[in-house]
């Protein structure tokens, strides 16, 4: 990321994380996968978050449905919220988000894109220093 760029700290957007990353650690105890990269090549610079694991994917026809409310392999009560709620999240902040079974290796891949301009602490906000 070059300098320090101070990030909003929001309980929305960790929810998001955390979301993402518990559905990878119920799907793959043993190991999941984070990656964090900054992109500046496209238009707009953007937060990529990637969580892959080695679980065994989305069921089939889950991924025609993700970002859709109670669509969930998980018996438990509140399933399917999660990445409901990370889609709206990353909507309303002008991001993306991106999932996919992952062939090669197995298990499944989820991508967050931010853009910065939405995540980004303005200078008005930051602490002095």
């Amino acid at each position: 990321f070059g300098d320090d760029t101070p990030m909003v700290s929001d309980t929305t957007l960790k929810q998001m994380v955390f979301n993402v990353l518990d559905n990878a650690r119920d799907a793959s105890p043993q190991w999941v996968e984070l990656l964090i990269t900054r992109d500046d090549a496209a238009e707009a610079p953007a937060l990529c978050i990637t969580v892959n694991d080695a679980g065994p994917g989305f069921a089939p026809g889950m991924l025609d449905h993700l970002g859709e409310p109670y669509q969930s392999t998980k018996q438990r009560p509140g399933s399917g919220l999660g990445l409901y709620l990370v889609m709206n999240v990353a909507r309303t902040l002008g991001g993306s988000v991106a999932a996919r079974n992952r062939a090669a290796a197995g298990g499944a891949q989820v991508s967050i894109r931010l853009p910065l301009a939405a995540i980004v602490l303005p200078k008005a906000h930051r602490p002095a220093g």
